[in-house]
């Protein structure tokens, strides 16, 4: 049986299994794909970064897709972060929320807004697109689908390509989040933690 999402927000490791690989231990070539990464204020890459370059080749190959599906993407920037941010809750996960969540306030989303992404798809104050988008990142979350009225509603907000996208959108940040738990990436210091019993 699965987890709650009460247990998983609970149990992020304290600790981690893979440790970010330093700067310095990197290849050339690495550190060229890293260099278009952001850095923590040492210098060293992001935990996220620094320990996937223990796999290198994975590193290169995955960050021009996740970067396609996040500045470079076709839905808004605010509708992708909250989507993640979403995501990262639903999974019980400690470094995607911490991380999204600067994002998030620096793109200038209000605190009312985050409220709103931990109270869910049925949270007052949605506006009907972004209510959609909770709805449906919840749907994929839970069922791996979004339901024909769904999806319907979300055709008259999104052309084809950003349903697309919306639907790779949550299936990354879900497959980050299984990785960053399971490596037990710890977040850098100064982010904020995700909430636990819906409060922050």
């Amino acid at each position: 049986m699965p987890k709650s999402q009460d247990e998983l927000r609970q149990t992020y490791p304290s600790k981690a299994r893979l440790t970010p690989l330093p700067l310095a231990e990197m290849s050339e070539r690495t550190r060229e794909v890293i260099a278009k990464t952001n850095l923590a204020p040492n210098g060293e890459p992001l935990a996220i970064f620094g320990t996937l370059a223990r796999h290198p080749k994975l590193l290169a190959a995955w960050l021009p897709f996740g970067g396609r599906l996040l500045a470079g993407g076709s839905l808004d920037r605010n509708a992708t972060e909250l989507v993640i941010l979403r995501t990262a809750y639903n999974m019980g996960n400690e470094y995607e929320w911490g991380q999204h969540l600067y994002i998030s306030k620096t793109l200038g989303i209000k605190q009312a807004t985050i409220d709103r992404v931990i109270a869910g798809p049925d949270a007052e104050g949605w506006s009907p697109f972004e209510g959609l988008l909770m709805r449906a990142t919840e749907e994929l979350h839970v069922d791996r689908y979004i339901t024909d009225d769904t999806w319907k509603a979300l055709s008259e907000h999104l052309n084809e390509t950003q349903l697309i996208e919306l639907c790779f959108l949550v299936g990354q940040y879900e497959m980050l989040a299984m990785f960053l738990r399971t490596a037990g990436v710890q977040l850098e210091p100064g982010k904020e933690k995700l909430p636990h019993d819906g409060k922050l």
